[in-house]
């Protein structure tokens, strides 16, 4: 009888696991557009979020544009970490594990607007919806160096 509770628990533990949306975003297209500076502190930068619903959309489109102010960087900015993408994934893995997983990324997040409607994208399973998200990069730089993982660069 215990064997089967255990058995139970088990396939109910993956069944969870397996339906938690991932936070690194799946690649569906898009970009992520720097729409305007608002101080040397803030900029407002817009992209495609995709999920089933709303919510999840908006959560792609917020790990979208963080992701892309630490890996990709902007016309007239630099990224915030120097390193590839793969590389300081494997040097800081605790690191961002802690950041995704515990959602801090939310913390340099200081407003997000859809721009549209959630729309279905051809060909796919998933829907899409257009954010500006604004985000505060001073403090963003300023909690990389505070935590020694980069953040020197880009971002004046």
């Amino acid at each position: 009888m215990k064997r089967i509770l255990y058995l139970l628990l088990f396939v109910f533990a993956c069944g969870l696991t397996a339906t938690a949306q991932k936070v690194k975003p799946v690649e569906y297209g898009g970009s992520v557009n720097l729409i305007r500076e608002i101080d040397q502190n803030t900029i407002v930068l817009r992209t495609l979020g995709y999920g089933k619903k709303e919510a999840y959309a908006r959560e792609d489109a917020e790990v979208r544009v963080i992701r892309a102010v630490l890996y990709v960087g902007f016309e007239g900015h630099s990224k915030l970490i120097s390193e590839t993408e793969s590389a300081f994934e494997a040097k800081h893995g605790d690191f961002l594990n802690t950041f995704w997983e515990q959602k801090r990324y939310k913390d340099f997040i200081t407003g997000i607007v859809s721009v549209g409607s959630l729309e279905k994208v051809k060909g796919q399973k998933v829907k899409s919806m257009p954010f500006d998200v604004t985000v505060n990069v001073k403090a963003f730089r300023q909690y990389l160096i505070q935590n020694k993982v980069g953040g020197g660069l880009g971002f004046r």
